[in-house]
């Protein structure tokens, strides 16, 4: 029975985030606060129709729009904290997670959306990137960026590209190249270079060139080959 509990809770999560990832497109494209995040993604000559394949959305900047559609449609606030979808204020208030920020979705190799990366809209907003926090589904340490979407591309390609961001993924598939995944952020994890090594046998490294991605090429090599990837 506790596994079948343990089963139907996790179940839950997924529905929440699920919802959630939905709302936070309809956001996007169809809200007029999300005007100025579509026009920021689409000016760095990202298309529609890749944003919309990669699920990126808005999250408004209102502190209680989630946390409050979420109990409405029947989600206790402790799934909601579970979800890694809001975070309890100095007063014990809750409030979401993500506010005022550019949403990209964040699944594992299923495909199923398990948290979030966000970036501020805001220069008053600090810091400029913040994820979901480590919870049931998300953990970090173990995440790969589009992995189930770079899947198939990397099995055929026998390899697979390595960069840093989520908008650099978005872009290089959208241009056809689509063996790429990210590692959300310059320290690579042993977690994260087995999972590299599930995708395909060869890993191209392509951070960027300021000293923080030239060491952390330096250190995923080193993991690299002691995993022989």
């Amino acid at each position: 029975p506790r596994e079948a509990e343990k089963r139907r809770h996790r179940a839950r999560l997924y529905e929440l985030l699920e919802r959630t990832c939905a709302f936070y497109e309809r956001m996007l494209w169809d809200s007029r606060e999300g005007r100025r995040a579509r026009e920021y993604l689409l000016g760095r000559g990202l298309t529609e129709e890749a944003l919309r394949r990669f699920r990126v959305g808005y999250a408004p900047s209102a502190w209680d729009t989630v946390l409050l559609a979420s109990q409405r449609a029947g989600f206790r606030p402790q799934e909601l904290y579970a979800a890694g979808l809001v975070k309890r204020g100095r007063e014990g208030r809750l409030f979401d997670m993500f506010r005022r920020r550019i949403t990209f979705a964040l699944a594992d190799t299923r495909g199923r959306v398990i948290g979030f990366g966000a970036r501020a809209m805001g220069d008053d907003q600090k810091p400029k990137y913040v994820n979901t926090p480590e919870s049931e589904l998300f953990h970090k340490r173990r995440q790969v960026y589009a992995a189930h979407l770079a899947r198939a591309a990397a099995a055929k390609a026998g390899s697979v590209i390595v960069v840093e961001g989520y908008t650099d993924v978005v872009a290089l598939h959208q241009s056809g190249i689509e063996n790429v995944v990210a590692i959300m952020g310059t320290s690579m994890t042993d977690e994260q270079v087995a999972a590299l090594k599930r995708l395909a046998p060869v890993a191209h490294l392509a951070l960027d060139a300021d000293d923080a991605g030239q060491e952390a090429m330096l250190r995923a090599a080193r993991i690299a080959e002691r995993e022989k990837l």
